[in-house]
């Protein structure tokens, strides 16, 4: 008979509250699940091995600058994420094809990720559209949440359009994110690498110079 009767105002309140303090605890659920979800994404660097690196800045070829930039990333990478490197144009001069996964995914051995970094030699065209995507492959960024931080101190030379792929990756992945830092470009090349970061919620970071970059590489780092 209870239960067929009008509720009374104090019922009503009790059950309003009780229903904020529902609402609360599974808001706080998501939030928690959400922050695991993150900190359990992998990472994969896409470093640009093309033959522009060779140009200098301040006397100091661009290549030993970005080494110097990710062996400060690698000294204070957080142990709970996972780490790869993807690089491209650092086999073949003229071969868009030429990407490959460096150091695949996995707990960060910094002494032989360090060497791998160290022994990529500049050289050929900067297929960054490609790259980018070859890295999100390596993620499975369609099932899990993945984050690619893209390193490039030239635009996309081999046909491709890097803003409508970043488009593409953002709409089909769980949670898809790109960074990237844009080394020495000119200001009017920021656009076609910034779009990148915009579509897919990451940041675009240009470097001019060596403390910008290592300044670059520790925030998307932290």
């Amino acid at each position: 008979l209870q239960r067929l009767l009008p509720a009374t105002s104090q019922q009503k309140q009790n059950r309003g509250t009780n229903m904020k303090a529902l609402m609360a605890v599974s808001a706080l659920g998501i939030s928690l699940l959400a922050t695991t979800t993150l900190q359990a994404g992998d990472v994969m660097v896409v470093y640009d091995a093309s033959g522009s690196m060779w140009g200098q800045i301040d006397g100091v070829p661009k290549i030993e600058i970005a080494r110097e930039a990710m062996s400060d990333l690698l000294a204070t990478w957080p142990a709970s994420t996972n780490l790869g490197l993807v690089a491209y144009g650092h086999r073949e001069k003229g071969l868009c094809s030429d990407i490959e996964t460096a150091m695949p995914v996995g707990p960060v051995d910094r002494d032989a990720f360090q060497q791998v970094v160290n022994g990529i030699m500049p050289l050929g065209r900067t297929p960054l559209s490609a790259a980018v995507q070859h890295a999100a492959e390596e993620l499975s960024w369609r099932d899990t949440p993945a984050t690619v931080v893209l390193i490039s101190d030239g635009v996309e030379n081999c046909d491709a359009d890097p803003c409508a792929l970043s488009e593409q990756l953002a709409r089909q992945g769980v949670a898809f994110t790109t960074h990237v830092i844009g080394f020495d470009l000119a200001t009017d090349e920021h656009q076609h690498l910034a779009c990148i970061a915009k579509n897919t919620g990451g940041m675009f970071l240009p470097a001019q110079d060596a403390a910008q970059l290592a300044a670059a590489v520790k925030q998307v780092g932290e």
